[in-house]
Order: structure tokens, then C-alpha cells, then sequence
């Protein structure tokens, strides 16, 4: 069963965890853990969005108490995860498509605890899980059409895009998949032949990995980056900067956490984690917690998108903006595909 929801307004607080304030005395505080896969909590991007999301419950006074645990090593998520089932913890949250697994085996162990997993894919999850998804290529086709349109609007005789990617993985593949498919709808529809750079370099923590080989790009002929891969985006993002080039963030809008390099970030593809997150453990306060399903976001339910142009929104030509909003209606309508998944 597929959940999709509606979109929430909420207001950031930035802490490590606390007890809500406000709450009725004779209704504890919900015990919530939250644990990410192989990053910090304050990695400007995948890791921090989805503790954004609910800290702004903290912030609006939802009565509940919450840890924050990283992890670097899978082979410790099984045991981290039992841990806070064992100390009485109601809702565990894992962060990222590595936990899915620990998860789904922790799930079964504790079954009155509730679960829930960022980015896991279940045929069929167990009945106290809920899966969190996210159609990224529906926000990254567009992101890859404006990308292809930059560069040839500002290198003319030679334009090129790239993308530097961290693990290869799905949920990096399904921004790849869209952004590229992006570029060549513009080159198809414009008659045009917007080179397309790119690869992974295996890690979502490797700033200066994604540094490098932003560069080997940059010095390709690169005009705009798009960084997809936590901190390892981030230093591609950053030798775009460097290169007096332009780029494109994801997860998060990236515009507001970059600040170096906002200047150049024309928008981000925005996988909005933290209103996921906010409705689960809503949910869960409400005793509505739809374990055994999936939940989708998608352009139609907000879930996935496109952040502001900001610097950019006088200078990009308002026919390459109408061009953008038909897309994403296109998509929205099913009358245009991302791509996405790719066939075998």
C-alpha cells in the first residue's frame, strides 16, 4: 500500500534532542531515536533534512523526546537499532537504503516498537515499518533541462553539464537518470548538443573526492555541477565555485546551507525528507502510524520539487522558466517520462 501526503509548514529548532515543551502532565513524552547511515547529523544535506524535519516538531511543542545517533559502519546498525528498542524507545527512524535491511530484522524482533526507513525499498514491509520513497528523477529532469539551458546560454560555443554522484546506488542513480534525461530533452527539443560529464566516486562522505573530480569535469569544460551525494556533492559544488562556475544541489535547498557557494546554486532538487519524517512521527502521536505500506513523494504531493532560483530568477529568461513549469506539468499529468527506472 502506497501513503501520500500532504504537504505541512513547520519551523526549524535547532538542537540535539529534547522533551517537547509544553507537554500534559500525565502524558509523557513520546520516546523517539533517530539514527543516521554513515554521516553526521550536520551534513548540510541528506542527513540534516531529515533531522530537520523533526525538530520542527520539537519547535512547535510536540510532546516528545528525541535521540539522534550516528553510525559509520553497517555491520553496528542492527545493534544500535536493538538498543534503543530495548530502552523503550515507541518510534526508531533510519536514516538511508543501508538500514533497510537491519531494520526489517530488528522490526521483526521487537514487533510492538514502530519503525521507520528513509529511502528503503520493501516489496513487502513488515507490519510495524513504514518505508519512506521519494520519485527524485520527477525534480532532477527538469533540474538537468535548466542545467543543459545555463550552459548554453553562457558557453555558447561549447557547452557541457556534469554531475558527480557518491555511492552508485538507486537512490543516487534515480537523480542521475533524471538530471541526464533532463539534458537530452533540451538538446532534442532545441536542436542542441549539451555534452554530459559525470560519475560516482563512492562515498557520501569524500569532500574532497567530490572536490577532485568536480575539477577533472570543470577542467572537461563543464559549465554547471550538479553535486549529488551528501558531502561529496558538496565538494563538487564547492570547485564549481572555485571555477567561477555555476550549480545544482539536492536534498535540501542548498542555497541556505552552502553559504559559500550560494552565489552560484541556480536551484536544488529538493527531496523533502523532513516533511516525511514530520508526518511519520505526527502519525505516530495520533496512533495513525501506517506500518506495512509506502510512502511516495512526488511533484503532485510536494514530497519532491524544485527550490527558488533565487540569485538567478531575474537572469534566467522567463521563457526557459515556462519551459520548466510545462515540464513539471507534463510530468505531473503522466504525458512526459523521466526515465526513470531505466530499462534492463
Amino acid at each position: 500500500m502506497i501513503r501520500r501526503f500532504a504537504p505541512i509548514c513547520a519551523v526549524l529548532f535547532l538542537a540535539a534532542g529534547s522533551a517537547a515543551r509544553g507537554t500534559p502532565p500525565d502524558r509523557p513524552p513520546m520516546r523517539i531515536a533517530m539514527l543516521s547511515d554513515g554521516g553526521t547529523f550536520y551534513d548540510q544535506g541528506f542527513n540534516q533534512n531529515c533531522r530537520e524535519g523533526i525538530e520542527a516538531l520539537m519547535a512547535a511543542g510536540a510532546p516528545i523526546f528525541v535521540q539522534f545517533g550516528e553510525t559509520l559502519a553497517p555491520d553496528n546498525f542492527e545493534r544500535k537499532l536493538a538498543s534503543y528498542a530495548e530502552r523503550d524507545y515507541r518510534l526508531i527512524i533510519g536514516i538511508g537504503y543501508r538500514m533497510a535491511s537491519a531494520i526489517e530484522t530488528v522490526a521483526a524482533e521487537y514487533p510492538r516498537t514502530l519503525f521507520a526507513c528513509v529511502d528503503a525499498h520493501y516489496e513487502d514491509p513488515p507490519h510495524n515499518v513504514w518505508a519512506l520513497t521519494f520519485q527524485v528523477d520527477e525534480c532532477a529532469y527538469p533540474a538537468g533541462y535548466l542545467a543543459a539551458a545555463w550552459a548554453d546560454l553562457k558557453d555558447p560555443k561549447g557547452p557541457a553539464v556534469a554531475w558527480v554522484g557518491g555511492m552508485d546506488v538507486n537512490s543516487v542513480n534515480q537523480f542521475i537518470v533524471g538530471f541526464r534525461n533532463g539534458v537530452s530533452r533540451y538538446n532534442e527539443v532545441k536542436g542542441k548538443s549539451v555534452r554530459v560529464l559525470g560519475g560516482h566516486v563512492g562515498s557520501f562522505d569524500d569532500f574532497e573526492g567530490g572536490r577532485k573530480l568536480a575539477e577533472e569535469f570543470l577542467d572537461d569544460g563543464a559549465d554547471v555541477v550538479f553535486g549529488a551525494g551528501s558531502l561529496t556533492g558538496n565538494g563538487a559544488i564547492a570547485a564549481a565555485k572555485e571555477y567561477g562556475k555555476w550549480a545544482i544541489g539536492v536534498d535540501t535547498d542548498q542555497y541556505y546551507t552552502l553559504l559559500n557557494e550560494q552565489d552560484i546554486i541556480l536551484t536544488s532538487c529538493l527531496k523533502r525528507m523532513d516533511r516525511a519524517v514530520a508526518q511519520v512521527v505526527s502519525a505516530a502521536l495520533e496512533n495513525q502510524f501506517w506500518g506495512g505500506t509506502r510512502y511516495v513523494g512526488t511533484l503532485a504531493n510536494h514530497g519532491v520539487g524544485l527550490a527558488p532560483y533565487h540569485d538567478f530568477d531575474e537572469q534566467i529568461p522567463e521563457r526557459l522558466k515556462k519551459e520548466i513549469m510545462d515540464i513539471q506539468r507534463r510530468i505531473l499529468e503522466g504525458t512526459l517520462a523521466t526515465g526513470w527506472p531505466e530499462e534492463k
